[in-house]
């Protein structure tokens, strides 16, 4: 659409101009042929910004499969730390910054703003799972006091137990 608009504009302003042009010259100089064609104009090609690639909706099937794909460790345990974080993918938090793990800037505690919620994933195995050296994942959450509900690993167990 911009492109015929811009394509129209140029037809319009070198016509305006050829035709300016001609005027002033003295009738000597004028062109013999009194065609009113116009020799088509060869504009360069205005590339196409490429768009970003689309990133699938929020469920819980995608982004088991994003999970595996950027390889994050424990991939269930992951998913259900995400049920629980958002609610089902509901709170306002993963809605408005598609941060999934509540996961927040160590420097002055304010949450994460992710342009996708694949971002938040890429985040969580960065941030969160470069600290695990191997062992039970949930003592693990409990040791870097990744929650601060005491009964933050249990409410995952049960979430990990009905997916």
């Amino acid at each position: 659409m911009y492109k015929n608009i811009i394509l129209s504009f140029f037809l319009s302003l070198f016509l305006s101009v050829t035709a300016s042009a001609q005027d002033m010259l003295p009738s000597t100089a004028r062109p013999l042929s009194t065609s009113t064609t116009v020799p088509e104009l060869q504009l360069p090609e205005i590339e196409d910004v490429p768009e970003q690639p689309a990133v699938a909706e929020l469920t819980r099937e995608n982004l088991l499969a994003a999970l595996e794909k950027y390889e994050v460790k424990f991939p269930l345990i992951v998913l259900a730390q995400a049920i629980l974080e958002t609610g089902h993918f509901t709170s306002n938090l993963c809605m408005e910054t598609n941060n999934l793990f509540g996961l927040r800037h160590p420097s002055d505690g304010s949450y994460y703003t992710f342009d996708n919620w694949e971002q938040s994933v890429i985040a969580y195995r960065d941030d969160v799972q470069y600290k695990y050296t191997g062992g039970d994942y949930y003592a693990f959450l409990r040791r870097i006091g990744y929650a601060q509900d005491q009964r933050y690993t249990s409410k995952v167990r049960k979430i990990v137990s009905k997916l």
